[in-house]
């Protein structure tokens, strides 16, 4: 009995890492020069676990396109890693509304996880 506890304790553990693990997206190609540059820089600095400097370079991205899923997820997951669960399900919601079919937004752990914790509180 005691092993199957541990198993479904660790079992739980691991899928709860996993929507942890999601990485900042790159934008497409063809997006805007400047937003693609400074979303690149952010996506640098989120790698190294600087959130904070990830955050600001993310920001600076939205004010050059703010119609591009990709950067507010972005923003969400600098969020997320900060604790800050309101400002990141906020851009979880508006990187769904401009996900534009994109399905590592659409199918995001993450992303789910936070808005079926929205849908219970209501």
């Amino acid at each position: 009995m005691r092993k199957w506890i541990l198993f479904f304790l660790l079992l739980f553990s691991l899928a709860g890492c996993a929507e942890d693990r999601e990485s900042p997206l790159l934008l497409p190609m063809a997006a805007e020069p400047s937003a693609k540059m400074h979303n690149d820089e952010g996506i640098g600095h989120y790698q190294g676990g600087r959130y904070m400097d990830a955050l600001l370079h993310f920001v600076q991205a939205s004010v050059a396109d703010n119609s591009a899923g990709e950067i507010h997820f972005n923003i969400a997951l600098a969020f997320h890693k900060q604790g800050k669960q309101k400002k990141a399900l906020e851009h979880f919601k508006q990187a769904r509304g401009f996900a534009d079919g994109n399905k590592k937004i659409l199918e995001s752990a993450l992303l789910k996880k936070y808005l079926r914790e929205e849908n219970e509180k209501n």
